[in-house]
């Protein structure tokens, strides 16, 4: 008993220094990138980020090449040296697959966008940048499996930084104002972070092509990859359409928008779900039930103040970041906050049933919703993309709504569980939008900045007071979480930790 006590202490540290890790990588990451494409924008105009942004389609394959055996490398409970070779064959040649199947889609480009000549040589960098990428792929799941996520962190805080700030920035200042400074930046970023990775977990490229003897890796594997591709579907089947539909300008509101809006939540779930999906896999049935309810209480709960900042002045939010050019893009905040709320909801859910054995489970749910996504997001394309974002944030709900029930069953808890776990962030998100609002026009605020940190301002009083009402906003499992956690950050105040 106390050999068990001290590897779930020893569990515990190294899951709270990966968290830690996560966050602060993921936030150095965000005010990076805010800062870049704040620049970049202005720079370069809608126009070219619409470009950008269709070629960028690629980029989400790119990551499905690198994840093509990291569920299965992290949750083998002994790696086998049989079991590497096996994953180093399968992510070299899935990888080289993912790069001509890039470059394969050079005429459906050529007729998107006839007037650009060079648009040959954009396909050959992001096929390169996805190939650099899948190499890396082992490495980073031998990292994520040990729980290291400084490697993890610094890498991709690394290549970004050389990509945007020390060579896309520079080329556009000094003339080169067009998409192709993006698409370097790209492969900039995606050369840098892969080498770094490799330089912090080292393997050797020993390859075995034994499927047989590697059954279970494989079919374990097969079902991540398909939740994989739903979730890409369901998250980027919106875009393709509207890329074919769209003219570049469009294009590029409704995906800068969208990458600016989802971009928070994509990389803190990327980071902490892969944390949780880690720390799962080490843990018994009872801790992954009570970690699950409170992980997927306070995703929601965070996502639903964060993105309120947002939502209350749209207009003012976009002025502020990219300037009075990209205004005609402030139509899309509001129901791009909407998804990314209903995005981290079902991040985390997916990473509950993904982390116990449901991949297949996921993947259904995956696959049913992108199908309904194209089929919204084709239909009102009939009237505008505006409309198209609306329906997409609704499906992006509804998702959310699906995987929290199914992993809720999954986990023992009820259904008022998920009232709890969805309704009511929703309900605290809406008092905090309107009392930011009415306080503007009883003030008769005009100015940007002064609006979005009045905003900021209702964001936090709604923080404090979900802190203080935490027995009746959270379920028991977050309420003990942020009473420990509060405890330890303020341990001169009681918060009732006996209670």
């Amino acid at each position: 008993m106390p050999a068990v006590r001290a590897d779930n202490s020893s569990l515990t540290k190294r899951a709270m220094r990966a968290v830690a890790w996560g966050y602060g990588g993921t936030f150095v990451r965000m005010a990076m990138q805010l800062g870049a494409q704040a620049v970049l924008a202005r720079l370069l105009g809608p126009a070219e980020f619409g470009v950008f942004a269709a070629l960028m389609l690629l980029a989400a394959v790119a990551v499905l090449a690198a994840d093509l055996v990291s569920a299965p490398i992290i949750q083998s409970a002994d790696l086998t040296a049989e079991q590497l070779a096996f994953a180093c064959a399968c992510q070299l040649f899935g990888s080289l697959l993912v790069a001509i199947l890039v470059m394969a889609c050079l005429p459906f480009y050529r007729a998107m966008f006839p007037l650009l000549d060079d648009i040959g040589l954009g396909l050959a960098f992001m096929a390169a940048g996805t190939l650099v990428t899948g190499l890396s792929g082992v490495s980073l799941s031998l990292l994520r499996r040990h729980l290291r996520y400084r490697e993890i962190q610094t890498a991709q805080v690394a290549g970004y930084f050389a990509g945007y700030i020390l060579l896309a920035i520079p080329l556009a200042l000094a003339g080169f104002k067009t998409y192709q400074v993006l698409v370097l930046a790209w492969l900039g970023q995606a050369v840098v972070s892969s080498a770094l990775l490799y330089a912090a977990e080292r393997h050797a490229w020993t390859l075995s092509f034994s499927v047989r003897a590697n059954a279970k890796f494989l079919t374990f594997g097969a079902q991540i990859s398909l939740g994989n591709i739903g979730n890409w579907l369901a998250s980027s089947g919106d875009r393709v359409l509207v890329t074919k539909f769209a003219g570049p300008v469009e294009i590029g509101y409704y995906n800068t928008m969208l990458n600016l809006l989802m971009t928070p939540v994509v990389q803190l779930a990327a980071s902490l779900n892969t944390v949780a999906f880690s720390v799962a896999a080490q843990s018994s049935q009872e801790t992954r039930r009570r970690g699950a309810l409170a992980y997927l209480n306070l995703t929601a709960m965070v996502a639903c103040l964060l993105y309120g900042v947002f939502f209350a002045f749209p207009e003012s939010f976009v002025a502020l970041i990219y300037g009075p050019r990209w205004l005609g893009g402030a139509a899309f905040v509001q129901p791009f906050c909407l998804a990314a709320v209903g995005f981290a909801i079902g991040a985390a859910a997916n990473a509950v049933l993904t982390s116990t054995g449901k991949g297949s489970a996921v993947a259904m749910v995956q696959a049913a919703t992108a199908c309904l996504l194209l089929i919204a997001v084709f239909v009102a394309l009939r009237s505008s993309v505006l409309l198209a974002a609306q329906w997409m944030a609704g499906v992006y709900l509804l998702r959310a709504i699906a995987l929290t029930l199914l992993s809720l069953r999954h986990v023992g808890a009820g259904l008022a569980g998920g009232l709890t776990i969805i309704a009511l962030p929703l309900f605290w998100l809406c008092v905090q939008v309107l009392l930011a609002r009415q306080v503007a026009d009883v003030l008769a605020l005009q100015q940007a900045l002064v609006r979005m940190l009045l905003s900021l301002g209702a964001g936090c009083l709604m923080l404090g007071l979900a802190l203080a009402l935490r027995r009746q906003v959270f379920l028991h499992d977050a309420q003990l979480l942020l009473t420990r956690l509060l405890a330890r950050l303020f341990p001169n105040f009681s918060f009732g930790q006996k209670a």
